[in-house]
């Protein structure tokens, strides 16, 4: 295990030192591409990015990234900033992921169970049209939705737009932003249990008397926890993709609205360091999923030994 964690945190960091070298070249490229006379000598654009990637990280070790003027807050350090938008970004994100995993694994469960053609056919095509759907597409219609509503009634369901801890203001973005991952986890969910239950040992579970509720928890559900972990990661990476947009519809003042806001600025330094935040917060994630896995499943820790 331990050699395994080791290897997965040396391309963790591998990984990480190329988006900051990644993100370099592309805004030099694109502060290029806005002169009159642009140059497209590549080379010369690779030897800046990666000796702008070697002074990046030099100063994030010394805990020192600079500092930035911001519309709202003033002039603060470029740490200030990411602990801000993290902080509202990463809570918006869980939110929405934690109502998505308990809805779909219910919902799958409740369809795997159950046993009824119609139910299970409309679920399915349900869940097709959310994995579908895109997610400025969803953002648009519910727009629309509380307009027609209040041009109706003269009333506002919730706000559309700005930043509280609160139903009015995170209602919105948490519907457009676990739509995906509900369906996607719906269908994973049904899918497996309804394979599981086909399983000899659930017939064998079940001649003993043991009773339903029992052998759906203790032996059933336990058997799809490795696919459904996956699910649950797969939809991590459906939210984290669409957070700029949900935040930009909405303007969530997080991570994926100031880093559109610093694209068009060109804030480098601000760029880089939001988006080696959000894929840091992936590859972690997917390294925690993958130890997981390797706990709950004993076939992992055999294979790998």
């Amino acid at each position: 295990m331990l050699s395994f964690i080791g290897r997965r945190l040396a391309f963790i960091i591998s990984v990480c030192v190329l988006i900051i070298f990644s993100v370099n070249l592309g805004m030099d490229m694109a502060r290029n591409s806005s002169i009159e006379e642009p140059s497209y000598d590549l080379v010369n654009f690779s030897q800046k990015a990666w000796t702008d990637t070697r002074t990046y990280i030099e100063g994030a070790l010394d805990g020192d990234l600079g500092y930035i003027d911001h519309d709202v807050l003033g002039t603060i350090s470029i740490w200030e900033l990411l602990k801000d938008t993290y902080t509202k970004s990463m809570g918006l994100l869980l939110t929405s992921l934690l109502i998505a995993t308990f809805l779909g694994l219910s919902l799958g469960t409740f369809a795997a169970l159950i046993k009824k053609q119609r139910v299970i056919l409309a679920l399915l095509i349900l869940t097709i049209l959310g994995v579908s759907t895109p997610s400025f597409f969803a953002g648009l219609l519910l727009q629309q939705g509380e307009m027609k509503y209040f041009q109706a009634t003269g009333e506002q369901l919730v706000k559309m737009a700005g930043f509280g801890w609160d139903i009015q203001h995170m209602l919105m973005p948490i519907l457009v932003l676990m739509a995906r991952p509900l369906a996607y986890l719906t269908r994973a969910s049904f899918l497996s249990l309804n394979r599981v239950m086909d399983e000899n040992y659930i017939r064998t579970a079940y001649s003993k008397g043991l009773p339903n509720r029992w052998v759906v928890y203790i032996h059933a559900l336990r058997n799809i926890a490795v696919p459904v972990l996956t699910s649950v990661g797969v939809s991590l990476r459906f939210s984290l993709s669409t957070l700029p947009v949900v935040e930009f519809f909405f303007a969530w003042p997080g991570v994926g609205l100031r880093l559109l806001e610093s694209i068009n600025a060109r804030q480098t330094e601000v760029v880089v360091t939001l988006a080696l935040a959000l894929g840091l917060t992936l590859l972690l994630i997917n390294l925690l999923l993958d130890i997981a896995y390797r706990i709950i499943d004993p076939r992992l820790r055999e294979e790998e030994a």
